[in-house]
């Protein structure tokens, strides 16, 4: 909203002369102030009364017009070789708590895994690292790092002040030359109180659920840039947060799909090309608005935010 402000008054001081231009050098000293924030802490818990010890990292960046934070959460020394999966639900453990826990799911929203001619691994596999690149300007960003057994996989997870989405950059460096990269997400939009209606949107199609059987559709990368994750449920039942998107910048995808479980969890999937170790995405949760105004806004936008992830990542170290 402050970039439309600061153009119409940009026009404005062509045609008015110098109350536009005071005006206009406020608007550019506010819009120059704006910066986005990035914060990391953890905590150890133990899973059950006396139960092995985990950490739970918390990330949270915030810009102008968005703020998330995600957790992940994994066993310690001397139980870093426990399944994982018991801890998080049998999700990857990076999760998305803010804006809510009611879209992108709280115990494991995106998973990554690498695979060759020999061996497949995932970050669900092994506990992961996590840092702070950029604390605070335009841009911050995060960092989760596995060292798997085909590979070491990073999460860069990123936010500009000015933009909505969280921006997430997959890239791999895989022991094998024949490695492929893919990457999972999971959703539950709109929450988990029923009765449900599950759908899937992209510039081509809609994926409908049916009931309680697991569907899927693939799509073309290249021309459907986005997916927008919705449920069309009508009724009494109060929906805490809208829809929820994912877009993918397309070079290098090789497929791309999406899943509906059982009328509730909704998937997305990608696969790199062979040799291929790097992916661009970004992925909006909205508040509870219609299904329309958000599909409207991702068609309206999805373009310009993925040149913006682009753009972004020149800047990051």
């Amino acid at each position: 909203m402050r970039l439309v402000i600061y153009n119409l008054v940009l026009l404005l001081a062509f045609s008015t002369g110098c109350l536009a231009a005071d005006l206009l050098a406020d608007l550019r000293a506010e819009v120059e102030a704006i910066v986005a924030s990035a914060t990391l802490s953890s905590t150890v818990q133990h899973k059950g009364e006396g139960g092995p010890a985990y950490v739970r990292y918390s990330v949270r960046m915030a810009g102008d017009r968005a703020a998330y934070e995600l957790q992940y959460k994994s066993f310690l020394p001397p139980n870093a070789g426990l399944n994982r999966a018991k801890l998080n639900d049998w999700s990857s453990g990076l999760g998305m708590v803010q804006p809510s826990v009611h879209g992108w799911y709280s115990n494991g929203f995106v998973v990554a895994t690498l695979s060759d001619a020999t061996a497949s691994a995932s970050i669900s596999d092994s506990c992961g690292e996590v840092e702070l690149v950029v604390e605070s300007g335009k841009i911050v960003a995060a960092d989760f790092v596995w060292e798997l057994t085909t590979g070491r996989v990073r999460l860069r997870f990123f936010v500009c002040a000015d933009r909505p989405e969280l921006f997430l950059l997959v890239t791999a460096e895989p022991n094998a030359e024949d490695a492929r990269l893919a990457v999972d997400f999971r959703c539950y939009p709109g929450g988990f109180m029923g009765p449900f209606d599950r759908r899937v949107h992209t510039a081509a199609r809609e994926l409908a659920n049916a009931g309680p059987e697991i569907v899927e559709v693939e799509i073309d990368p290249a021309e459907e840039l986005w997916m927008l994750l919705a449920d069309h449920y009508a009724g009494v039942t109060p929906r805490p947060m809208g829809p929820c998107s994912v877009a993918a910048d397309p070079e290098g995808i090789a497929l791309a799909r999406a899943q509906i479980k059982g009328n509730y969890g909704v998937i997305p999937h990608y696969s790199l090309e062979p040799g291929r170790t790097r992916a661009l995405f970004a992925v909006r949760e909205f508040p509870p608005i219609p299904w329309q105004e958000a599909l409207d806004e991702v068609t309206a936008t999805t373009q310009e935010a993925l040149e913006a992830g682009r753009e972004a990542l020149r800047s990051l170290p």
